[in-house]
């Protein structure tokens, strides 16, 4: 990455919108009248252990960053009603005044600089001239320590999910119904932002989810 990747991306036609990717984690998020645009709930490079090693030391100006993100779920809708509430402010008639958005994931890094590029490139197709900042995208990774919210059963049902048990067998041993173990098994992956059982595992494990099960 060179210094002008770091640098405004103006659009030749009048400034309207300066959109400002920053870290929830660093001290010095940007000022002023903002709409705020929050990609934590996407998925995040860094928190996945299959792209990880390829994609920690990356930004979000990387096609491959860039296409994980937009991939997440929940990304589109994100966007569409970020670009709705922009586009809502820009039509109304300009007293000179900006329309400035601050998008904010954990390390300014990967999502939020992704959905301000995003922002940007969309708002740029009406006509409107945009800049964008990205504050913190090249300051060190922030090693945050993520805990998923998980129930007690939840967290039973990962652990023996580790071990090899099958659904109906997590159902046996939990006492419970097959149904029942099955929207806990389905609340673990949504929980841990999984895309399968394994990968459920897998997180579980790097962020210290696993133990010794207790049947109950």
């Amino acid at each position: 990455m060179t210094p002008s990747d770091l640098r405004p991306r103006p659009s030749h036609a009048l400034i309207r919108t300066v959109i400002t990717s920053y870290a929830y984690g660093h001290n010095d998020a940007p000022r002023g009248d903002a709409l705020r645009v929050d990609t934590r709930p996407l998925r995040n490079p860094p928190e996945d252990l299959v792209v990880r090693h390829r994609m920690l030391h990356s930004n979000g100006l990387d096609p491959q960053v860039r296409d994980y993100v937009l991939a997440s779920p929940g990304a589109a809708q994100l966007i569409e009603r970020s670009l709705y509430r922009a586009r809502t402010l820009l039509e109304l008639p300009n007293d000179g005044r900006r329309v400035d958005l601050h998008v904010l994931c954990g390390g300014g890094r990967h999502r939020s600089v992704v959905v301000a590029e995003e922002l940007a490139t969309r708002i740029r197709r009406t006509g409107c001239g945009v800049e964008t900042e990205h504050l913190h995208i090249d300051r060190p990774i922030l090693h945050v320590t993520w805990q998923p919210e998980l129930t007690d059963h939840q967290l039973l049902a990962l652990r023996l999910l580790a071990r090899g048990h099958t659904h109906t067998q997590i159902a046996v041993i939990l006492r419970v119904k097959p149904e029942t173990a099955g929207q806990l098994i389905h609340g673990v992956r949504t929980a841990l932002r999984a895309r399968t059982l394994p990968h459920a595992v897998a997180i579980g494990s790097e962020i210290g989810l696993l133990g010794q099960p207790r049947s109950s």
